[in-house]
């Protein structure tokens, strides 16, 4: 079976229903096909500012799609109220004001709806460069804002929504173990190559954050 995604760990012993409704910001990356993979009956709708990466499986796999705007325009579009989870995984950091952004999301969910924000940390900007992934937070030079965990804990308390958990995202014991590993090795190469690969060593360095939040039902 294929790893859980980090984004899907929190929550997914928590939508058991096969008829839940998703709302997903930032669905690129062949998001739409990997998230009916784990949530085979579910009502998908991507939203983003554009199509990337998606291929025809993806497009099949989407229910619904809103074109957004690159000046955080478009959220007014999407219907209140009408969803069960909400993911934004690694969109906050590509947006200059995102409290505004955050603020209308948390409008979107069910009474008992989940909301997921992932983001790059604070701990990424000590991080070493990756030739092949995003590793230290300037390494994209999409980023253009750095979130901070108190900053969404507090705009997700002001918009009826508590938090269930937040800080930093981490892999269990034996997949921490076996990318302690990889690591050994990739900084060994490191020092015979001048070069290092970033990729898959996301969790084992602290390179993101998350929080995790439920609109209440009152």
């Amino acid at each position: 079976m294929p790893h859980c995604p980090m984004k899907f760990q929190y929550v997914r012993h928590r939508l058991s229903s096969a008829s839940i409704r998703i709302l997903d910001i930032g669905c690129g990356n062949n998001s739409p096909s990997v998230t009916k993979r784990w949530f085979p009956g579910c009502h998908y709708t991507g939203a983003d500012i554009q199509r990337y990466n998606l291929s025809g499986e993806d497009d099949a796999a989407m229910d619904a799609f809103y074109l957004l705007g690159s000046d955080s325009s478009g959220y007014a579009e999407i219907p209140d109220g009408s969803y069960d989870f909400v993911i934004l995984n690694h969109v906050l950091e590509h947006i200059r004001e995102p409290a505004p952004v955050l603020a209308a999301l948390c409008s979107k969910l069910k009474p008992g709806g989940y909301i997921w924000i992932a983001f790059p940390s604070l701990r990424s900007l000590s991080l070493p460069s990756s030739e092949d992934e995003t590793l230290q937070f300037c390494d994209d030079p999409t980023h253009v804002y750095l979130p901070d965990v108190r900053e969404v804990v507090n705009i997700l308390l002001a918009n009826g929504v508590k938090v269930l958990h937040a800080g930093r995202s981490r892999e269990g014991f034996l997949t921490t173990l076996a990318d302690a590993m990889k690591l050994m090795k990739r900084l060994l190469r490191k020092t015979i190559t001048g070069r290092f690969s970033g990729r898959g060593m996301w969790y084992l360095l602290g390179f993101e954050d998350h929080v995790l939040g439920q609109r209440r039902l009152g």
